[in-house]
């Protein structure tokens, strides 16, 4: 969904939001805010002696209140989704980082809330100039940390407890607010930052409190106590909302968790048409928080683990071992449903591999085309994902694919890992399946040829579309145009899929597209034969799966095809969906298809 912001004035003073929805449901309380002011930082000289107490004071603090937040995580979430504050618990006990800032402290004589944030502040712009969202995202979480030891050194401390049953509104929520404020009845989250993959918006969904991000700036429209409607499945906060609102989002509310009950208590079925077509639902992962989700919400597997999450968290190239580890975990949670790796997707920004600039890292050096250069680090991967084989089904997939070429050369390095395991006695799956990324125009017209190489296509719909379109969607001068339903998205999909099928292999699709109930009918009609989402998602596209016929599906979907206009295919989606599956449509679709 759309992060862009819109103001609409109904009545009076009611204010209505559109952000990003974090995790589903609809709260209706009033607001309480939670105010972060930014921590001046002033340079200045200082005693090195004195700052050198006041940083080890800091570090002990912060070590001390990530570990009550860790304790209250486990005992809230479990071992696997605590594990975030783990990893801010090694960055604040790094002692090779402090001792860089202490070695400062003593050299330049500077106080040490001056080094600490210039320090934290050089790898917060790295990891913002990322094409990847998840390193963006990475960016807050260290921001958090350092914001923690700036304010212990000053002695402030954030408010965490609160009176009543409030909606929280902030600037950005950090995953250590998402589990000590559910200490709190808190009714729902509201952030200006923030983004659905964030570890705040999994700890979120995982709690069963709504949330909604990336409001850009809630926090200039709303004061404590005042009423706030906060719609977790459409991504909208309404502020001073009147009383036709409040009406019509209470009985909303009601339906929605009978209708989430009855999801979830349906989830576990197969997607079967109901003329007996079988369709493969996956849930994309890439955080080991999100294994337990799979379960519940009746995952087929994992149709897309992106395996990038573990250079952010170790912040250097995993070794072997430790991807092994993640990926022995992943396979072991998703048994007897398989799991598709994808080799590392490190966009044009190079981080922890290379010093140079990338000048559009969209057109850059990054995924396959990346790995292909450092061939040891593409073989350690296909080790550690060989090894972890044997502990159940795993497939390999191949990011950023411009050509058959490259599927052959990444083809010869797998068969290289294999060979140097078989040397060495180690186990793996010998038939180990190998599939591509579709997500660029030229691997797309090749898709024919790129299929003979592969057992599986999976389609990428949102780096296709902004490659088709030629919109970076990050842009916001641009992002209107970003627009999935383009009739060259839908006929490009279709011509994937055909490829897929005339070389006898199945086709995915991973992109954002899979995940919206509004494409589901289309792409069933199209022939897709697996969709792989976000696991919230899943119940629902199964819901819509076992409520189509395929036949009508497949006609539904020529007569997408003949569209020439992305606003008339949309207007043929809505109208569809609202006259099958009313219910689902009112809950899950986004309100910029709706106004």
């Amino acid at each position: 969904m759309s992060s862009e912001q819109y103001h609409t004035q109904k009545e009076a003073d009611e204010i209505v939001l559109k952000g990003v929805a974090a995790s589903p449901g609809i709260a209706i309380g009033t607001a309480v805010t939670l105010k972060k002011d930014g921590i001046v930082v002033e340079e200045r000289k200082a005693e090195p002696v004195h700052d050198l107490e006041r940083l080890q004071k800091s570090i002990d603090r912060s070590i001390y209140e990530l570990e009550k937040i860790y304790r209250t995580a486990v005992d809230k979430l479990g071992q696997d989704k605590a594990a975030i504050f783990e990893a801010q618990l090694l960055m604040v006990s790094d002692p090779i980082f402090f001792s860089g800032v202490k070695t400062r402290i003593e050299a330049e004589k500077k106080n040490v809330e001056f080094i600490v944030s210039d320090e934290f502040s050089k790898q917060v712009r790295q990891l913002r100039k990322s094409d990847n969202e998840l390193f963006r995202q990475r960016a807050y979480e260290i921001e958090d940390v350092k914001n923690r030891i700036l304010r212990n050194l000053t002695e402030a401390h954030l408010k965490s407890k609160f009176e009543g049953k409030p909606i929280v509104v902030t600037s950005d929520l950090t995953p250590a607010d998402a589990v000590l404020l559910s200490r709190n009845e808190v009714l729902g989250y509201v952030s200006d930052f923030g983004g659905a993959r964030s570890h705040a918006s999994i700890l979120s969904r995982s709690l069963g409190i709504p949330a909604v991000v990336g409001l850009k700036d809630a926090t200039k429209h709303v004061h404590d106590g005042m009423k706030v409607i906060l719609d977790g499945y459409r991504g909208v906060v309404v502020f001073n909302p009147t009383e036709e609102s409040v009406r019509n989002y209470t009985e909303k509310k009601e339906w929605c968790e009978q209708l989430d009950s009855e999801l979830l208590s349906e989830a576990s079925e197969a997607a079967r048409t109901t003329d007996g077509r079988r369709v493969l639902v996956e849930a994309n992962v890439e955080l080991l928080e999100e294994l337990p989700l799979l379960k519940p919400h009746g995952a087929d597997g994992i149709g897309l683990f992106r395996t990038e999450p573990l250079i952010i968290d170790a912040e250097s190239i995993p070794d072997e071992e430790m991807q092994f580890e993640t990926f022995r975990k992943a396979v072991v949670e998703a048994t007897p449903n398989p799991v598709v790796f994808r080799t590392f997707d490190i966009g044009g920004d190079k981080l922890f591999v290379g010093d140079h600039d990338e000048p559009n890292p969209f057109l850059g050096w990054r995924g396959i085309r990346m790995m292909l250069d450092r061939p040891d680090m593409l073989k350690e991967q296909f080790r550690a994902i060989l090894r972890a084989s044997v502990f159940g089904k795993c497939r390999i997939m191949y990011p950023m694919v411009a050509s058959d070429e490259e599927v052959v050369r990444a083809n010869a390095l797998l068969e290289e890992a294999k060979a140097s395991l078989s040397s060495a006695g180690v186990a793996f799956d010998r038939d180990i399946e190998v599939g591509v990324m579709i997500e660029i125009p030229s691997a797309a017209l090749m898709s024919k040829e790129i299929a003979r190489h592969v057992k599986f296509l999976s389609i990428g719909t949102n780096d296709l579309t902004q490659y088709l379109l030629a919109v970076d969607r990050t842009n916001e001068l641009v992002a209107n145009v970003f627009d999935e339903f383009h009739p060259s998205v839908i006929r490009t999909v279709k011509l994937i899929i055909d490829s897929g099928h005339g070389a006898g292999i199945r086709v995915a699709m991973c992109g954002e597209m899979a995940g919206n109930p509004l494409a589901t009918v289309m792409l069933l009609g199209l022939g897709l034969d697996e969709f792989s989402a976000v696991s919230s998602m899943l119940p629902v596209l199964k819901k819509i799966i076992r409520g189509t016929n395929y036949k009508s599906a497949r006609r539904f979907a020529r007569q997408i095809l003949k569209l020439d206009s992305a606003d008339d295919i949309k207007r043929l989606l809505i109208g569809y969906l609202k006259t099958h599956f009313e219910r689902i449509y009112h809950t899950t679709i986004s309100e910029e298809y709706v106004e």
